[in-house]
């Protein structure tokens, strides 16, 4: 019996990113059961990550030329415009797929679609869900989510419609997050005082991240504490800043009067050290080198995963402050450094908090965001505040028991082998209907298109006849993307208000799909080769090799 063809879809594997760690830890995973041909479809991937156990299409332009190919359309980042020569190639029986739903919507309407089974984990933050991706949800053959709070949404919003087999949570590496032996001992290390507490996070500095809701809770705590509670307790935020989309800290500092309060990471432009200090705008002198070139941290310039965890283990408590979380990594990361957490009871984090054993903080009210349609959640900063006194007020033994138990509870959860089986288990039982897996089938009919539009008066009635007659998709006639396509009509520009929109446009998009279906079933048949350019050679040496 032949091994089933597997292609994942995501970020590079050797990238410090959220999805890139989640291919780090899952695909070699896989690959070492020895049950799959499996094969990697990189997004932001590079040549020379090649050097893995399975095929690897690297997704990044090598040239000129290729690079203004890349630059027309933003899914291209995700893999766009070279899915489809990937899926010719490789002939995979189930694409998987786990990012954000606008990263991957697009696979839905791949001409080779009807010949792989597609099991997707998209990104569920919040409810609820747009009709637009639920539709794209259906559209896959099964669905894991990031989050219990995921899973449930999805089955819920759905009235069990869409095919939901699970949870296949990120996770961690216990023996790589682990507390340190002597906390106040390490804060020294850190030229900070030994018996101060610090309440941490590490967050980007986003809109939907709320550091300015944070520093007011912090206020309110040092307020409303014991003094000798409060004098002893400080801020700590390891983001970036300046931001041009984010939150202005120096600002929020200085409305809530906590210049002295507010502890931040710098790492240094000339030595690339890093040391925790007191908040001192966005740039400061590093103590190593002496040069005024210590800033705060961000995408281009962070820190290693064994400096990052030396931060969680400066802080006695971690808290995820948003709206939402599709799952929100640093949580965990903090909890196996046995550092408790309180975390806004809403989306991913209320998984998060109940698992590690922390602090759920109460929603003070839910708010219907116009971008997403979806609830998001201003949390309670007086709940905050006071879960913060509560906490600082135990013993040491109670504290101590409290990281215990976080840690014991993140590393039980949060487990990569766990994960990865969550996956075995929807190749495993994947079932191949239809075409799929089918890529021997005899060349499929393709309409061709009209030397000249129809005169069809009504866009309803012009654009389901397109989807059903032209393009042989009569189930897509009602579609989202059709009603979206009819709603541009009717007003004269796309509903999302870029530029205008007429018949002559749509009518190129169909003749688009047209072709695109003609050349991949010349392409798949044999009646036409595919191009093999230089990243499907670099591919299949490097395997052979």
């Amino acid at each position: 019996m032949r091994k089933r063809k597997v292609l994942f879809v995501s970020e590079c594997h050797d990238l410090a990113s959220g999805f890139g760690t989640y291919s780090k830890q899952v695909l070699p995973r896989l690959a070492a059961t020895g049950k799959y041909e499996l094969a990697e479809f990189a997004s932001y991937g590079k040549p020379e990550s090649g050097d893995v156990d399975w095929l690897y299409f690297y997704n990044s332009p090598q040239s000129e030329e290729e690079q203004n190919v890349f630059g027309q359309h933003h899914a291209n980042h995700f893999g766009y415009w070279r899915f489809d020569k990937v899926v010719l190639t490789f002939k995979p029986d189930i694409v998987l797929t786990y990012r954000d739903p606008w990263m991957d919507e697009w696979i839905e309407h791949s001409p080779l679609r009807p010949f792989f089974n597609w099991v997707w984990m998209p990104t569920v933050d919040s409810a609820p869900q747009k009709r637009k991706w639920l539709e794209s949800f259906a559209s896959c053959d099964a669905l894991l989510a990031y989050s219990e709070f995921g899973e449930k949404t999805l089955r819920e919003q759905s009235n069990g419609t869409l095919n939901v087999l699970g949870c296949a949570s990120p996770a961690i590496d216990p023996q790589l997050y682990t507390p340190v032996p002597d906390k106040k001992k390490h804060k020294e290390k850190f030229n900070l005082p030994p018996d101060i507490n610090i309440v941490g996070t590490v967050m980007r500095n986003q809109r939907r991240k709320l550091f300015f809701e944070l520093m007011k809770a912090f206020k309110i705590f040092l307020d409303t504490a014991p003094p000798e509670v409060a004098k002893k307790t400080f801020l700590y935020l390891h983001t970036s800043y300046p931001e041009p989309q984010g939150w202005d800290i120096a600002e929020g500092v200085l409305e809530f009067g906590l210049s002295s309060k507010i502890l931040t990471t710098y790492v240094c432009r000339s030595c690339h050290k890093f040391h925790a200090s007191i908040f001192q705008d966005a740039i400061c002198v590093c103590p190593e080198c002496n040069n005024r070139s210590a800033v705060m941290p961000s995408v281009g310039l962070g820190l290693s995963i064994p400096d990052l965890i030396q931060v969680y283990n400066l802080f006695d408590m971690y808290v995820q402050y948003a709206i939402c979380e599709g799952f929100g990594m640093p949580q965990v990361e903090a909890g196996a450094c046995g550092v408790p957490v309180a975390a806004v009871d809403y989306s991913a984090m209320e998984d998060v908090v109940r698992f590690t054993n922390g602090y759920p903080i109460n929603v003070k009210s839910l708010y219907r965001e116009l971008e997403t349609g979806a609830d998001r959640a201003l949390p309670d900063n007086e709940h905050l505040a006071k879960i913060l006194t509560d906490h600082f007020s135990l013993s040491e033994d109670e504290r101590n028991k409290k990281c215990y138990q976080t840690r014991m509870g993140t590393i039980k959860r949060y487990d990569w082998d766990r994960t990865a089986k969550v996956w075995e288990g929807a190749i495993d039982n994947a079932n191949l209907v239809g075409l799929q897996g089918k890529w021997d089938t005899p060349h499929l009919p393709v309409r061709p298109l009209p030397p000249s539009m129809p005169d069809i008066h009504d866009n309803e009635d012009f654009v389901r006849w397109s989807y059903a007659e032209l393009l042989m998709e009569p189930e897509k006639a009602y579609s989202y993307e059709a009603t979206e396509f009819i709603q541009s009509l009717n007003f004269g520009s796309p509903m999302n208000g870029q530029g205008p929109f007429n018949r002559e446009i749509f009518w190129d998009i169909i003749k688009q799909k047209i072709t695109n279906k003609m050349q991949a079933e010349d392409v798949r048949t044999g009646v036409r080769g595919l191009v093999k350019e230089q990243f499907l050679e670099d591919a299949y040496r490097r395997f052979q090799e």
